[in-house]
């Protein structure tokens, strides 16, 4: 089958119009009609409706356009990973958090490329909860999250390798106005504003069992986000207090556009742990790295 198809189909449901829908593929209206019917044969059913002066797109190709774009995606991915194949090269899926993909996961490429120049990594950035998913089910070989340091490791039965990249700290900071509002013991007044985790996520979790200034703030909640990288831009602005990984924010402390507050009573040790299974020999050299 003639795959472009598919993209006269994608181009049809952008433009509901089979004129204009011709006219993108350059082609003829009449042999733009004729490629649908090609796809129709190929289908075994009609996805459009044609009349005397217009043409209906059948609901049935509207309620699976993702899946169809999603289908047209991945078959144009497997055949540039087929034609630009090169045994020399190995591609390795990590799932790791958004907040270590911007601040663990650079150094970590640098290391393990430095060791192994023909790795090509695939990111897949994504909550706690669905990093672990994503691992599970074998839709990423190695997995990048954080534990908390000194609590009880996931538990992974043998068939998982487990090895220590790093380790981290949760810190509560504030930015902006807020900075000139630290009191003597580095905290800002009770009522001021704060950002806080979604209730569920891994951060909030750990701040309710091991913070009792997250927990107990009176403050009012300004934003609620799992997204630790937009926390940070907000943190800046100074739209609320913030409890953020060390690793993310270190060069705003060390500027001061940042101020850590409370110390470091307020501080939350953090491992950043690596996950592979034996079965994956590229994953498993990319957990002994360290």
């Amino acid at each position: 089958m003639d795959l472009s198809l598919f993209d006269d189909v994608l181009v049809l449901l952008e433009e509901g119009n089979m004129s204009r829908a011709a006219r993108r593929r350059n082609v003829t209206q009449p042999a733009f009609s004729r490629r649908i019917q090609s796809f129709e044969n190929w289908l075994g059913r009609r996805i459009v409706k044609r009349t005397a002066n217009r043409v209906e797109i059948e609901p049935a190709l509207f309620e699976n356009t993702f899946e169809l774009q999603a289908l047209v995606g991945h078959v144009k991915a497997l055949r540039r990973r087929i034609a630009g194949y090169d045994p020399a090269r190995s591609t390795v899926t990590v799932a790791a958090q958004h907040s270590l993909i911007v601040s663990t996961f650079p150094d970590f490429a640098a290391t393990a490329l430095a060791e192994s120049p023909g790795l090509d990594f695939r990111l897949r950035a994504a909550n706690h909860n669905d990093c672990i998913s994503l691992f599970l089910s074998g839709e990423a070989s190695l997995l990048m999250c954080y534990e908390r340091d000194g609590g009880n490791p996931m538990p992974f039965d043998d068939s998982i390798r487990r090895a220590v990249w790093g380790r981290d700290r949760l810190v509560p900071v504030v930015g902006g106005p807020l900075r000139f509002s630290l009191g003597t013991r580095g905290n800002p007044p009770p009522d001021a504003p704060v950002i806080r985790y979604p209730p569920g996520s891994f951060f909030a979790e750990l701040l309710a069992d091991g913070s009792s200034s997250y927990a107990s703030h009176l403050g009012r909640t300004v934003a609620e986000s799992a997204f630790t990288a937009g926390i940070k831009e907000m943190a800046l602005l100074g739209l609320g207090r913030a409890w953020l990984p060390m690793s993310l924010v270190y060069n705003e402390v060390q500027s001061g556009t940042l101020l850590v507050c409370s110390g470091d009573v307020e501080t939350l040790p953090l491992r950043i742990s690596l996950f592979a299974r034996p079965s994956d020999p590229v994953a498993m050299r990319l957990c002994a790295l360290r």
